[in-house]
């Protein structure tokens, strides 16, 4: 289990607390505030773990980058799916705002996705980097 992946996945909830604080624009104090962000970092841990955990479980032979990357993807949005649906059955009635959760879901599974995929172009970037390094080298 990549455990980078995890404290990642923590940083990532962190900031998608804190982006969703400041567009919602609620009326809540600074202690509320920061304790909902505590609990987006806090679900991005636990999202960042279980996903870990799953693609851990997957077999050997679909060790192949791009298969790897977009399996990660697929169990990440799934995961977030889950506990953000759960989310919503549990605190549903309780939504400040006249559009409800779903787009609120809908923001929080984009984000997730965009961050999965700058995460394999920048292990792009670097493999290409360490492969122009070790030509170099070579020479």
């Amino acid at each position: 289990m990549n455990l980078t992946n995890v404290v990642r996945s923590l940083f990532l909830g962190l900031g998608i607390g804190m982006l969703l604080q400041f567009s919602i624009g609620t009326e809540a104090s600074l202690f509320d505030r920061a304790l909902t962000v505590l609990a987006s970092g806090a679900l991005g841990l636990v999202i960042g773990f279980v996903t870990e955990w799953l693609t851990s479980l997957l077999p050997l032979r679909l060790a192949r980058t791009r298969t790897y990357f977009a399996l990660n993807n697929a169990i990440a949005l799934a995961v977030t799916l889950v506990v953000m649906g759960g989310l919503v059955l549990v605190f549903g009635e309780h939504a400040d705002s006249t559009w409800g959760w779903w787009p609120v879901v809908g923001v929080v599974l984009a984000i997730v996705c965009v961050a999965n995929i700058a995460e394999y172009l920048l292990y792009r970037r670097t493999q290409s980097r360490l492969r122009a390094l070790q030509s170099e080298l070579g020479e």
